[in-house]
């Protein structure tokens, strides 16, 4: 659909010269990319900010409930559609930020950018980074993307030009056996989401003790 909507996405071709943001305050493109790169982090720790608050607010605890027993969620009065719902377009907002700060470093956009390869690396992040755990999201990013990168550019270095469009493979070659290692070693990921216990269940506990 998005290469046949050439009047919105391009076709094809893609939007060539999309303007950068605030790229004529800088005279130089090495200025430029500390800057944009510095402010990637900045709205990367905001985001990181709120998600950890939403996760740790009673929204974030009915996803929880919702994502363990959608049965027992629905008997307490929660609609889980609802806050599904409300998930999915919080994900969507994110994922949209990122793609517009990504567009906006390049200046180019095209349907071909997004392969079915880009979701196997995000799919492979969580799996490796922990699922259920921001920290763990991040921590899968640099790795993942790390070990695509360098061998991607030992690749590059080692394989003849004529041959390294089939050694691209190993690429994903590494990335698979990276999640079957942390499958095998690692099942809740390198940071598994952490044990939540409520204040009821510690009181309990404590009662019980004593």
């Amino acid at each position: 659909m998005a290469l046949n909507f050439e009047r919105l996405t391009g076709g094809a071709n893609g939007l060539i010269g999309i303007p950068r943001p605030l790229g004529d305050a800088f005279d130089s493109s090495a200025a430029y990319n500390v800057f944009y790169l510095a402010m990637v982090l900045a709205i990367a720790a905001l985001v990181y900010a709120g998600l950890e608050r939403a996760v740790r607010s009673p929204w974030g605890r009915v996803l929880r409930a919702i994502r363990e027993d959608v049965t027992a969620a629905r008997s307490l009065g929660k609609n889980p559609t609802a806050i599904r719902l409300q998930a999915f377009v919080l994900g969507s907002a994110i994922m949209g930020l990122a793609g517009g700060l990504y567009v906006g470093f390049i200046g180019f956009v095209s349907p071909i950018d997004f392969l079915p390869i880009l979701t196997f690396q995000i799919w492979a992040m969580l799996i490796v980074g922990g699922s259920g755990n921001n920290r763990g999201a991040i921590l899968g990013v640099v790795v993942v993307w790390g070990l695509w990168t360098a061998s991607g550019t030992v690749i590059s270095e080692i394989v003849p030009p004529g041959f390294q469009s089939q050694a691209g493979a190993v690429q994903a070659i590494l990335i698979g056996l990276l999640i079957v290692l942390t499958l095998l070693f690692r099942p809740r990921g390198l940071i598994g989401e952490e044990d939540v216990v409520s204040a009821h269940a510690r009181d309990v506990g404590g009662m019980q003790g004593k």
